[in-house]
């Protein structure tokens, strides 16, 4: 439950922002702020208290475990990536978003690749 959480805060928030990028939702700086707002505090909470052992199934690939070093270490980068996405919104400059929207979503990519099942 706890990293389907997570998961479902940290979709909410970036969804929308990278949606905005794509011109998918019309930019608002005040809403792509909040969201940030939101991102970075998320970014503050441990992603791997999600991932204990025992707590194999659902979309998370047994992998997870047996590659439990590199698991780790893409969740960090996600944490770190998720968090400057947090400040970058936060700081209004639209190409900075940008840029930041495209390194979030390529950490999100590194893991679901290789340790996401697929739906």
């Amino acid at each position: 439950e706890y990293r389907q959480s997570l998961m479902t805060l940290i979709g909410a928030n970036f969804g929308p922002m990278a949606a905005t990028v794509d011109g998918e939702i019309p930019w608002d700086d005040a809403r792509m702020a909040g969201w940030g707002k939101d991102l970075k505090a998320v970014s503050g909470l441990s992603a791997m208290r999600g991932f204990p052992a025992g707590s194999e199934g659902g979309h998370a690939k047994p992998e997870i475990w047996d590659n439990l070093a590199d698991f780790q270490k893409k969740m960090e980068s996600m944490q770190l990536e998720i968090a400057k996405m947090g400040d970058a919104a936060m700081g209004g400059d639209r190409e900075a978003i940008k840029a930041q929207v495209a390194a979030t979503g390529k950490s999100c990519k590194a893991c679901h690749d290789d340790y996401k099942a697929k739906d």
